[in-house]
């Protein structure tokens, strides 16, 4: 796959070892054949490894030699996985497995393939199987937790648009987009296709196609993209060619060059100087690395103080890292490169970073748990120092390769480079073009009557944003209003009606990415009616609030707040039993409480009133107090006269003195 291609150390002597390989392999026995296979296993040119292996399975017996048929057969499947055919590969992984002895790279690679293949399910299994056999792998423990989730739950999608751009894709592998104009009229990417310089025999051992080069794309005055072409001068050559990023004023280019032949094979990032008619001269390699390592994918914060870089240098989190370095002087270069710590690598491999000009990196990994091969990931500056690292989702993330994303300077849209299969994709590595819609969010509100459930038509609603603006609706006939919010708002909603209590609802939109309708549901109490204060409690023939009180007793300061014209009475009742003198004036003093509770919250004490009513007020029965007691019908008068026709039994006695024992509030004066 095209990745390998892009990362791995070459021995300059391969293609001379490969050279004399076609030669003699006419002539080679199966053991020669199979030693020359194992070669370029071992040199990482897994699709001619595979093409070896292919050829030389057949002729190895599995009852007479069963460790290399099965070694076979899972250098098989790994060559196929890795040059990203998944689906052969799963099917070779199960071959190649023995149940009473099993090779955990096996069982490992088996369940990658099932994860790329999106058979989740099954993925999440055989992971659990592999952590049997190593239960200290971190990177496959959370691989196996990422597929459990996807597993049990229905995947989410991001509001994110994808779709292919067949204007810049070839039937060979296309990635690494980066835009050279400030318009984005002008789109640089790394192709393999056919109208790349590199000779079409001599192609990659890696991934079995031609080297690649930089090419790029120009948008017409019309909105169609013109021909694509390969960028001039000297950047592009036989070696590969790819992976780059602009300076400021885009007249540098910083870009990946992974050689195969020389001294020092491997990849590097080397700087070009573009000229007249955007001919591109003055190749200079950077050494940010030692000669054993690579170094490619380069990418600038926007002041270009800081150049980010993948590498598998020495002092790595495991495979390829991500580092930066800052530029000491326009003269003396750059200074030694830092890794960015284990909050962004893994002990697996991350790829292609992409800093946006507001400090968020992007990145690829395969190391953090995802959908399946690389994914791609956001890292964002924690406060305390680290980064808070999230995967994107779908559909920017797929079960196949995902990576080399950018985006336009300011906006939610860009480019990025999948595996994925999807329609119109046209073969390998393909360049998506993504864009975030702007994000929807409504809210719907429903006014009713509390006691009948009744919509209350042309209710007053009026709505004040964190931001000051305030605009009036009112409900239609069937008490809904609908209202059209702003991302990253709070928001304030009064409803009002003559003769009814004011009611109001807090809800914000911050943090809110995905199209949301929010809903509340405004029960409005007529003033003409008493409103029972429910949980107001006292000690067995005392008057002293208990603090259980409180809750209740908030939400009427909140009410009389929102409400200021009114005035109230605060009456209190007791049932019939013990002595009506007693009752009388106990019940006024527990009315007497609650207005002193209120005051001492800030309400004037003209608004208030305290009565005392003891047992001279029994409750009548509503509808919902009928529907929880089969004794009592709607309308009853819970007086002692009904506790003589209609109680028998202790417990609906008890029931009865306490729906009695009650305090309400009513609005006196002030009704609007």
């Amino acid at each position: 796959m095209r990745l390998r291609r892009f990362f791995t150390l070459l021995n300059k002597n391969c293609y001379i070892f490969f050279g004399l390989m076609l030669l003699a392999l006419s002539s080679c026995t199966v053991k020669q054949k199979l030693a020359m296979a194992d070669k370029a296993y071992d040199q990482q040119a897994y699709a001619r490894a595979a093409k070896r292996y292919a050829k030389v399975q057949p002729k190895i017996s599995r009852s007479k030699d069963p460790a290399t048929y099965y070694r076979v057969l899972f250098h098989l499947a790994e060559g196929s996985r890795l040059t990203g055919d998944t689906r052969r590969a799963e099917g070779l992984y199960e071959r190649s497995i023995l149940k009473s002895n099993p090779n955990p790279n096996a069982v490992l690679g088996l369940a990658k393939a099932q994860q790329a293949n999106e058979k989740f399910a099954e993925a999440a299994n055989t992971y659990a199987e592999y952590l049997k056999l190593i239960p200290q792998d971190s990177a496959t423990q959370k691989a196996m937790e990422f597929c459990i989730a996807l597993r049990d739950t229905a995947v989410k999608q991001t509001r994110y648009l994808v779709e292919p751009v067949t204007d810049f894709n070839s039937n060979k592998d296309d990635f690494a987009p980066s835009f050279a104009e400030d318009d984005y009229s002008v789109v640089y990417f790394t192709s393999a296709r056919d109208a790349a310089m590199g000779n079409k025999r001599r192609k990659s051992i890696i991934t079995g196609e031609k080297m690649t080069d930089i090419f790029f794309a120009k948008q017409a005055r019309t909105g169609r993209w013109e021909k694509i072409q390969p960028v001039e001068g000297e950047i592009n050559t036989k070696s590969d060619e790819g992976a780059n990023t602009f300076s400021r004023n885009l007249q540098k280019m910083y870009f990946t060059q992974c050689l195969t032949k020389g001294a020092t094979p491997g990849c590097r990032i080397c700087t070009a100087t573009r000229g007249e008619e955007n001919i591109w001269t003055e190749v200079e390699q950077l050494y940010l690395a030692d000669s054993t390592a690579n170094a490619a994918h380069p990418t600038l914060a926007d002041d270009e103080t800081v150049l980010y870089f993948t590498s598998d240098m020495e002092g790595g989190h495991g495979g390829f890292d991500i580092w930066m370095v800052n530029r000491l002087s326009a003269d003396e270069g750059w200074g030694e490169p830092t890794n960015l710590g284990k909050d962004i690598n893994s002990a697996a491999d991350e790829f292609y970073p992409y800093m946006r000009p507001n400090g968020v990196l992007y990145f690829s990994s395969n190391g953090m748990g995802g959908y399946g091969g690389l994914d791609i990931f956001k890292a964002t500056k924690k406060q305390e120092g680290g980064w808070h690292v999230e995967n994107m989702g779908m559909p920017m993330n797929s079960a196949a390769d995902d990576f080399s994303i950018i985006f336009e300077r300011e906006g939610e849209a860009g480019y990025f480079a999948s595996r994925r299969r999807a329609p119109k994709v046209k073969g390998g590595d393909d360049i998506f073009r993504f864009v975030l819609p702007e994000a929807k969010f409504t809210f719907v509100g429903s006014v009713r009557e509390a006691d009948e459930g009744t919509p209350i038509d042309q209710a007053n609603v009026s709505v004040i944003t964190s931001g000051g603006e305030s605009t009036k609706y009112n409900t239609e006939k069937d008490g809904i209003f609908t209202l059209q919010l702003q991302p990253e708002t709070d928001y304030l909603v009064r409803v009002s009606k003559s003769g009814y209590f004011n009611q109001k609802a807090r809800f914000s939109t911050k943090g809110l990415e995905e199209i949301t309708t929010l809903r509340d549901e405004f029960l409005m109490r007529s003033m003409a009616k008493a409103v029972e204060l429910e949980n107001i409690l006292y000690d067995f023939g005392k008057y002293t609030l208990r603090p259980e009180s409180e809750e209740s007793l908030n939400g009427l300061v909140e009410v009389l707040n929102d409400n200021p014209s009114i005035i109230i009475e605060i009456a209190s009742h007791s049932d019939s039993r013990g002595d009506s003198t007693f009752n009388m004036e106990l019940s006024q003093k527990r009315a007497q409480s609650v207005v002193d509770y209120l005051v001492g919250k800030g309400i004037s004490a003209e608004r208030l009133e305290a009565k005392g009513y003891g047992a001279t007020k029994p409750r009548t029965v509503s509808k919902s107090v009928a529907a929880q007691y089969k004794f009592m019908r709607e309308g009853d008068v819970l007086s002692d006269d009904f506790l003589r026709k209609n109680v028998r039994t202790q417990q609906e006695e008890d029931a009865v003195d306490q729906l009695n024992r009650r305090t309400e509030f009513q609005v006196i004066s002030g009704v609007r």
